[in-house]
């Protein structure tokens, strides 16, 4: 039992190591929250804008930080809308993915925790 608990503490510190050195927080968050729950999905720019409840233009700033990363990929279809889509062969995707099995309350103590930590630096 006690080493469960350990691993779950190594697992939260990981998750929020990760989380702080990409300062993911806010709709970054979010973001990275949505396609760890669709990962193998794409969606055009008006979906994701939607889902989010954020501008276009936003949402465009926030996808060129991740695309400029590697996180996600940007692809045309043949009548030339973009669809993105996680990149699993991104390194950090496996955090993206742990990020999704966890629960709001869990995810809100980690953002929490982040925003924590950034005012202390």
């Amino acid at each position: 039992m006690v080493m469960n608990c350990q691993c779950e503490k190594m697992s939260s510190h990981n998750l929020i190591s990760f989380l702080k050195e990409n300062e993911f927080t806010g709709h970054r968050l979010r973001l990275l929250l949505f396609w760890g729950r669709h990962p193998q999905a794409k969606f055009n720019l008006d979906c994701i804008a939607h889902f989010l409840d954020i501008t276009r233009h936003h949402l465009r700033e926030l996808l060129r930080e991740l695309i400029d990363k590697g996180m996600v990929e940007e692809r045309y279809c043949i009548s030339g809308i973009a669809h993105y889509s996680l990149n699993p062969q991104h390194t950090l995707s496996e955090y993206i993915q742990e990020l999704a099995r966890l629960d709001w309350s869990a995810i809100r103590n980690l953002e929490g925790e982040v925003e924590r930590e950034a005012l202390l630096v």
